[in-house]
């Protein structure tokens, strides 16, 4: 049996199909990219989110630690963690503080620095302030706070 083809038949010619997959192609990769920017920054807030926890966390301890005219227990942190790999060098380099690792998502182990800085400000108060820093991606990221303590009574 011969077929013929009917000139008033409408189709897709190979050129039309090969030009719509490549619109469909790039059109997926830009999906893609905008896909990989978000998981990206979604663990950067996440890292952030557990650094805020971590310095609270920490400001906490501090905040508990007795201050008196006749017994001062807030003080700096003297245990040397410069050689901690993990610890981020910027903006200044993590001299004394603790490494503290989370597990969360699927990352086993993360590595957070913490620093506590504590200066006196007059004889009743000091200012505590608490660095927490993390790599990510080979950038180094930071998150500080900061309080008042003036004397305990008693």
């Amino acid at each position: 049996m011969l077929q013929t083809a009917l000139p008033n038949k409408k189709g897709f010619t190979l050129v039309e199909v090969v030009i719509a997959l490549t619109i469909s192609l790039l059109v997926f990769f830009a999906l893609m990219q905008t896909a990989l920017v978000s998981i990206d920054s979604n663990m950067k807030n996440n890292l952030r989110d557990e650094a805020a926890n971590i310095a609270a966390m920490r400001m906490e301890q501090a905040r508990n630690l007795r201050y008196t005219l006749s017994t001062d227990n807030l003080v700096s942190d003297a245990v040397d963690i410069s050689g901690n790999p993990n610890c981020p060098a910027t903006p200044a380099p993590f001299a004394a503080g603790a490494v503290i690792t989370r597990d969360f998502r699927n990352i086993a182990g993360f590595t957070f620095c913490t620093n506590r800085s504590v200066t006196a400000i007059d004889s009743n108060t000091k200012r505590v302030t608490i660095r927490v820093g993390w790599k990510w991606r080979n950038e180094d990221y930071n998150h500080n706070i900061s309080t008042v303590v003036r004397i305990q009574s008693g």
